[in-house]
């Protein structure tokens, strides 16, 4: 075969890969981490919960995730990727089906880390590791935001179905029905096609190209035990982790404000919950391509306008229901700011050296804002009401990115001695 028809029929395998991480995100992962949110005030109100009680179950769910992710991580490349990704689809799709025979708290808290740890399978570790392999040079930036796009593909549909099934079946029937679908539809892809490059498909790359020049000319980084030592990183950590609090409440907690409190009606809120995901889709391209074009800095202070811009939705959706739709454009837009951009960050800012190693005390810390926000933003409801866990949140942005940008504007100075 012609070196051009390798290079034609190679390129037409990753891109199958790409599509079949897309899937992977867009049923599985999407069923397992983006309906959720909306499932909370019809079992609150089925089991009487309280809103921070039953919100614990992302907090376990996020440490169950932070807790096993290094352990998980060694798997990558020592066991099957078709394995790999079976095991991490039956751990989602069997948590989420459980939560519908669940009665009581501790019951919830269980599925729900079972339900993570199986998505950290199948998704923050798998999908990179498997585009990765496949785009070992270029193009992994772009094949990366496509791949992950898929989840807000399928929440485009998923959150308009989820609330039409609720309001009229129910929330145990519904959480039945999507974790069967989820089972289902994944893995016969799987088995058919998920797999690793042989050593003749990883992609050539071309010599005296653009991106390799550009490649020499980055900073190549200090590895993971300077890096450690350097008061800025953990700045930066501890400030993205304050931002997880409130990405946490509003990721989780937008479904509750709107039916709960606001008393929309199930087709506002799923409405509401496709146009968030269809914006996702854009955010989670297009800040790739930010993160390429004008760098960590530019892109996460454009995530800090966008982030305050959705809070101020939220909180005058109050007084005008069709206001709503500022939060799920906003935080739809700015959905990069937790799914692409820790990777683009930790070798952008810290450079590639021991890139995995820093990137997962990162992920790590992160985690466990994230596990914090939506108890921490339930307690405040509970006891002061949404539109005071509303401000509580900005509070945490504006602290959470002030610690973030002026650290990374610092460790970028302290690079360029380096370059």
């Amino acid at each position: 075969m012609k070196k051009d028809e390798l290079l034609i029929n190679n390129n037409r395998k990753k891109y199958l890969i790409v599509f079949i991480c897309m899937f992977m995100q867009a049923i599985p992962f999407a069923i397992a981490q983006n309906i959720q949110p909306l499932f909370i005030p019809y079992v609150i109100n089925k089991f009487d919960f309280s809103l921070a009680s039953f919100s614990l179950i992302f907090t376990f769910g996020a440490l169950a995730s932070a807790t096993f992710s290094p352990f998980l991580g060694k798997l990558f490349g020592k066991i099957n990727i078709k394995i790999l990704f079976i095991v991490g689809t039956v751990l989602s799709s069997l948590g989420f089906l459980g939560f519908g025979f669940a009665q009581t708290l501790p019951q919830f808290y269980i599925l729900s880390g079972v339900c993570q740890v199986g998505c950290v399978l199948l998704s923050s570790l798998g999908v990179p590791y498997v585009i990765n392999n496949w785009f070992p040079k270029k193009c992994r930036g772009i094949a990366l935001g496509v791949a992950f796009s898929g989840g807000s593909i399928g929440n485009v549909f998923l959150q308009e179905i989820t609330s039409q099934m609720l309001a009229s079946k129910g929330s145990s029937y519904s959480y039945i029905v999507f974790g069967i679908i989820s089972l289902l539809c994944s893995l016969p892809i799987i088995l058919l096609f998920m797999r690793m490059p042989k050593a003749n498909e990883v992609e050539v790359v071309e010599e005296n190209s653009n991106e390799s020049n550009m490649e020499d000319n980055r900073f190549k980084g200090l590895g993971v035990k300077e890096t450690t030592k350097n008061k800025y990183f953990w700045r930066c950590s501890i400030g993205y982790a304050i931002i997880a609090i409130a990405i946490s409440a509003l990721s989780t907690q937008y479904a509750t404000y709107f039916t709960g409190e606001l008393g929309m009606s199930a087709t506002l809120v799923g409405t509401l919950g496709s146009v968030f995901a269809l914006f996702g889709l854009i955010g989670n391209i297009t800040g790739g391509v930010l993160f390429d074009k004008i760098g960590t800095l530019k892109t996460m202070s454009m995530s800090f306008v966008l982030s305050i811009v959705a809070v101020i939705g939220l909180l005058i959706s109050s007084k005008v229901h069709s206001l709503a739709f500022l939060f799920s454009i906003a935080y739809g837009l700015n959905v990069y700011s937790y799914m692409s951009a820790p990777a683009f960050m930790t070798t952008d800012v810290f450079g590639k050296k021991d890139s995995s190693v820093i990137l997962g005390i990162i992920n790590l810390i992160f985690a466990l804002g994230y596990a914090l926000g939506s108890t921490l933003f339930g307690v405040i409801v509970d006891n002061f009401g949404f539109n005071m866990g509303w401000i509580v949140m900005i509070g945490c942005l504006l602290l959470g990115y002030i610690l973030l940008l002026t650290s990374i504007k610092r460790v970028k100075d302290q690079n360029k001695k380096f370059i």
